[in-house]
């Protein structure tokens, strides 16, 4: 027996409403497989010294924090998928996902930052050297801190009285913070792959033995600079519930 075009429309309906949980579902687990054999394989292709390094730590952190975040998202929307009809998600749930999503690309962005002592040691260059090098992502990283603090006072205080807010990624301090946080990336990942090529072409002027030693110094930074972007490119890949 054919069904009544009232209930085809109720069933169309709702695979329309629950397909941007499903489609977000389906991309959020292969993404957090991708984190958990990127973890695997950093500490695979380490040495004892590298694991030692603060960077390589602060890598490992990243890509935890990274799926604690993806983890949050497809609960969210596994939610909506197994119970459609539920009221909205808790307050807490909402904004520790909104934290997660929002500040981790800051902590992301510092670890970027560190490349740069491959080129400027703390113990061998002077202060004055340091702060002109580090003065603007330092001042860029302070507003984007600023405009993460004002957004998510804003919104735990909105979720509060008026449940979770579904569209906070459209907030005027969200869209600053992005802002701040391209220009940040384009500051780091651009002076460093400056340096690098700098450092590359003098260095190669004085033979391959001293070619070799820098490449054994430097290696390491350049590596883990190639992870971290890929792992944010990766991270950022990841939408927001609710954006559909």
């Amino acid at each position: 027996m054919s069904e009544s075009p009232e209930i085809q429309a109720v069933i169309t309906g709702f695979i329309d409403a629950i397909r941007p949980q499903y489609v977000l579902v389906v991309a959020v687990a292969p993404l957090c497989g991708c984190l958990l054999t990127l973890l695997a394989v950093l500490f695979a292709f380490s040495t004892p010294a590298s694991r030692s390094l603060l960077v390589f730590k602060l890598n490992a952190i990243a890509i935890l924090v990274a799926l604690v975040t993806g983890i949050l998202n497809g609960y969210i929307n596994a939610l909506g998928l197994l119970e459609p009809f539920a009221s909205d998600t808790t307050v807490s749930l909402c904004f520790t996902f909104a934290f997660f999503t929002l500040c981790s690309p800051l902590f992301y962005d510092s670890i970027l930052l560190l490349r740069l002592l491959a080129f400027y040691p703390i113990r061998s260059t002077p202060l004055s050297t340091l702060a002109r090098v580090l003065a603007i992502p330092v001042l860029v990283k302070c507003g984007r801190l600023v405009c993460l603090s004002l957004f998510l006072h804003g919104y735990y205080v909105s979720s509060v009285k008026y449940g979770p807010v579904t569209d906070w990624f459209r907030n005027p301090y969200v869209t600053s913070e992005w802002v701040l946080q391209v220009t940040d990336n384009m500051y780091s990942c651009g002076f460093f792959l400056y340096k690098l090529y700098i450092r590359s072409s003098e260095i190669s002027n004085f033979g391959s033995g001293m070619l070799h030693t820098f490449t054994f110094t430097v290696h390491p930074f350049s590596s883990d600079f190639i992870l971290t972007i890929t792992f944010h490119a990766v991270s950022n890949a990841k939408v927001p519930p609710w954006s559909a």
